[in-house]
């Protein structure tokens, strides 16, 4: 093959690329936009919750083999916000158990809140078995609609596990800090919602 043959081969080899390209390169882009995820939307039908101290449980003791005695009241856990979105999880989680499948796949609907608390424990209102009053949070809801109450499943981020664990928060004496809670349900038309705690002043079995 003479240098004229060469060139003319490298033209032709170069245009078929470039042809080609015009049909896979949108094929690919479409491939990586429908592996995102939507954002959230704001969840505006839902029935806003006033700035708190939430109710829940506060364990008095507590051992390697049980929670420990505990008592529900109003906790010194105090909500300064929680804003709610409808959107969709961005990964799949896998259930602890093997056998148990995925909890979660990436792209299922989910119902979000973004939960601002506050520690309220001090030394005038202190925490049972905490020396600092270091508080452990989960938090725990109840979503409602029209028909009563929506199945869903706590799918948080901060979740380690499965139900009846959920969304998980550690804050010091005074400490205000978020976390986002995942709760895996289709329903798009939920009315309002409930926060329930349970706190612990030690690290929980």
């Amino acid at each position: 093959m003479n240098k004229n043959q060469k060139i003319l081969a490298a033209a032709v080899l170069i245009a078929v690329i470039a042809v080609s390209g015009i049909f896979w390169f949108p094929a690919l882009s479409g491939t990586l936009k429908s592996s995102s995820v939507p954002p959230p939307t704001p969840a505006t039908n839902v029935e806003r919750i006033s700035p708190t101290y939430l109710p829940g449980y506060v364990f008095l003791s507590a051992s390697n083999s049980s929670a420990g005695e505990s008592f529900a009241s109003f906790t010194r856990i105090f909500l300064v916000s929680a804003t709610p979105y409808y959107g969709y999880s961005n990964e799949t989680r896998k259930s602890p158990n093997p056998a148990g499948g995925n909890i979660i796949s990436k792209g299922d609907p989910i119902f979000i809140i973004n939960v601002t608390l506050r520690n309220g424990y001090n030394s005038e209102y202190p925490l049972p078995l905490s020396s600092d009053n270091y508080a452990f949070i989960f938090l725990n809801f109840t979503l409602y609609s029209q028909n009563g109450i929506v199945n869903a499943t706590d799918v948080s981020p901060t979740n380690a596990g499965v139900p009846p664990i959920g969304a998980f928060i550690g804050l010091s004496s005074g400490e205000t800090a978020s976390v986002e809670v995942w709760l895996a349900t289709s329903n798009r038309n939920i009315d309002l919602y409930e926060i329930n705690l349970s706190v612990y002043g030690i690290a929980p079995p």
